[in-house]
């Protein structure tokens, strides 16, 4: 009976230690605060951020947020709405831009959203973000005005992902001397300037795709004074140009 008694309760330890494994670390105050005022700044009649709650303490259960098994610290957001018409969250009018905020995540490492419309231009305080940060992927989100020019400050990142959205201007010339940055996607704008600086043209090692100008598939109109298509639809910048440009 002893032997068998022993065995049950270390079945049960065994038992309780593989349960504890697979729970959720809790996400620290800040991160989860952020993450409210995120969602807070969005009218969400469809429900993309409804396991994002007041009531559920833990943000690292939330649907697109990935933690840090180790400490509960947020290091991806993956954020999808529907491509359906007029099914999108958006922007509530009474902030004046979205995702400020977002650069108190200090250890995030990827930033993925899409058909979540912010309905105006990127944060100027994203050029805050941590070192930690290497991904950025905004796309169909309605984001307007031109690119900031101190995301170059974000020396970490590595993959710049901002196709079809409603953009003007051109890639910011910052970005010519970044260390890290290999991949630029600013296709399906309303850019319409001269789009790539000439000092990322002789660049090795970065892909940079602008084409299809005036062509978005993001919801909004398109940007104020776009007057240029560019038809080609890929630039891949290993020391020269390997495409022409149509202007239109």
């Amino acid at each position: 009976m002893a032997g068998g008694s022993n065995a049950s309760l270390i079945s049960l330890v065994v038992l309780v230690l593989a349960v504890s494994g697979c729970q959720a670390w809790d996400c620290s105050a800040t991160d989860r605060a952020i993450l409210l005022d995120f969602k807070n700044s969005f009218v969400d009649n469809t429900g993309v951020f409804s396991s994002w709650n007041s009531t559920s303490s833990n943000c690292c259960t939330w649907q697109g947020v990935t933690c840090r098994e180790s400490d509960g610290a947020v290091l991806e957001l993956a954020i999808v709405g529907s491509s359906a018409s007029n099914q999108q969250p958006y922007r509530d009018t009474s902030y004046s831009t979205v995702g400020s905020g977002l650069v108190g995540l200090t250890h995030l490492q990827k930033l993925k959203i899409q058909w979540v419309l912010f309905n105006g231009g990127i944060p100027s305080t994203w050029g805050a973000f941590s070192s930690n940060l290497i991904w950025i992927t905004i796309n169909n989100a309605n984001l307007r005005n031109d690119i900031p020019s101190n995301l170059a400050n974000i020396q970490s990142l590595e993959r710049l992902d901002l196709k079809s959205n409603h953009l003007t201007g051109s890639i910011p010339s910052t970005f010519c001397s970044h260390p890290n940055l290999n991949y630029i996607d600013v296709s399906y704008n309303d850019m319409n300037y001269i789009l790539v600086p000439a000092c990322l043209q002789g660049q090795n090692n970065i892909t940079i795709i602008y084409g299809n100008q005036g062509q978005s598939t993001s919801p909004g109109s398109p940007g104020a004074g776009s007057i240029l298509t560019v038809a080609s639809s890929v630039v891949l910048a290993f020391g020269a140009i390997s495409t022409a440009l149509l202007f239109l």
